[in-house]
């Protein structure tokens, strides 16, 4: 092996090293009382995410005095791609599941394993999602906590310019991915009201 190879080796070493505590500390930090006070499971562990990327690049930072390879782009880098993992598995893993219907359709599906008919599992959906889980009003209070929509003293719900950003954001993503528009362009057709 030559020499730029095994210091390549190393260097992934540390990287995967890094990463793997970054990693043991989000899940910590996740399982304690930190931050518990933050009712929106994406930013507590934005938050969180970032608070592991502290202590790592302090326990990196520490350990660098003992470790010649560890030096400071090293620990940065190290840092960037355990913040970077952190938050990603946030996103495609416990968020997505906190908000997926899918999840919430196929643990129905599990508990009546083969006597559901697909009309049966809207009924399910329509009374225990929507009716006993109440999503549509914990919903509406994570928008307006994020300050994407308000909602006034007639009790119509409006749209604020961060929501409007956030909707063209994503349209736009939506496009380059070829995501379904139905989800962030809604029919013409007005609402009606009761």
């Amino acid at each position: 092996m030559t020499r730029i190879a095994k210091q390549l080796a190393i260097l992934a070493l540390l990287y995967i090293a890094m990463l793997a505590i970054g990693f043991a500390f989000y899940l910590a930090l996740i399982a304690s009382p930190l931050l518990g006070g933050i009712p929106l499971l994406f930013y507590r562990g934005v938050l969180i995410a970032f608070a592991a990327a502290l202590l790592l690049a302090i326990i990196s930072g520490l350990a660098s005095r003992r470790i010649a390879l560890l030096d400071v782009s090293t620990v940065m880098g190290g840092v960037a791609l355990s913040l970077a993992f952190n938050i990603s598995f946030l996103i495609v893993f416990p968020v997505t599941f906190d908000r997926s219907i899918t999840m919430f359709l196929l643990a129905r599906i599990e508990r009546q394993d083969g006597r559901l008919t697909p009309t049966a599992l809207e009924d399910v959906f329509v009374r225990e999602y929507l009716d006993d889980m109440r999503q549509i009003d914990r919903r509406i209070s994570e928008q307006t906590l994020s300050g994407n929509i308000v909602q006034g003293d007639d009790g119509r719900i409006r749209l604020t310019p961060q929501g409007r950003r956030l909707l063209s954001s994503g349209r736009t993503i939506g496009r380059w991915f070829g995501a379904d528009p139905r989800f962030v362009t809604a029919p013409a057709e007005p609402v009606k009201t009761h």
